[in-house]
C-alpha cells in the first residue's frame, strides 16, 4: 500500500522543475492506474454492465465501455485516419487503454515540448485541450468500474 498523498505522480513528468504535474503526466499515471483496474477484473465483472441501474445506459459491458475508451484515446492522439483498435477480447482492454492512453501522453508531451521551444501558444492550448479532454473520460470510465 502507497503512502503517497493521491495527487503525487509515480513517475516524474520529465520535464526538470519539479513543480506541480503537467496536465500530460497527470493523464498517463490515470491511464495507468485505469488500465491496471480493467487487468484485474474478472471475465464476469468485464462482462457486466457497466451501469446495470442507469437506464440511460445502453447495458454496454465494461469491456465495451474500455474498448470505446480505447479507441477514443488512440483518435485523441496521431492514429492514423480510418484504423481503429480491434476488439480483441475481454482480457486485451486493459492493455488496450494502457497502450493508447500511455501513446496519447507521449504525443502529447511531445509536441507540448516542441510548443514550449518555439513559443508556440495555440498548439501547447490545442494539446492542454486535446489532454483535458482524455483525462475526464478516462476519470468519468474510471468512477464506473
Amino acid at each position: 500500500m502507497s503512502t503517497l498523498p493521491a495527487e503525487t505522480p509515480r513517475q516524474p513528468s520529465g520535464d526538470g522543475s519539479g513543480s506541480a504535474p503537467s496536465e500530460v503526466a497527470v493523464l498517463a499515471r490515470e491511464v495507468r492506474r485505469l488500465a491496471e483496474r480493467f487487468r484485474h477484473l474478472s471475465e464476469s465483472r468485464l462482462r457486466a454492465p457497466v451501469s446495470p441501474d442507469d437506464p440511460s445506459d445502453s447495458g454496454r459491458s465494461r469491456a465495451q465501455a474500455g474498448l470505446a475508451l480505447a479507441r477514443r484515446l488512440a483518435a485523441l492522439g496521431d492514429a492514423p485516419d480510418g484504423r481503429e483498435v480491434p476488439d480483441l477480447g475481454v482480457f486485451a482492454v486493459g492493455d488496450q487503454i494502457a497502450v493508447t492512453g500511455l501513446d496519447l501522453a507521449a504525443h502529447l508531451g511531445a509536441r507540448v515540448r516542441a510548443a514550449a521551444g518555439s513559443d508556440d501558444r495555440a498548439a501547447a492550448a490545442v494539446c492542454a485541450e486535446v489532454s483535458e479532454t482524455a483525462l475526464r473520460e478516462v476519470r468519468a470510465l474510471a468512477a464506473l468500474v
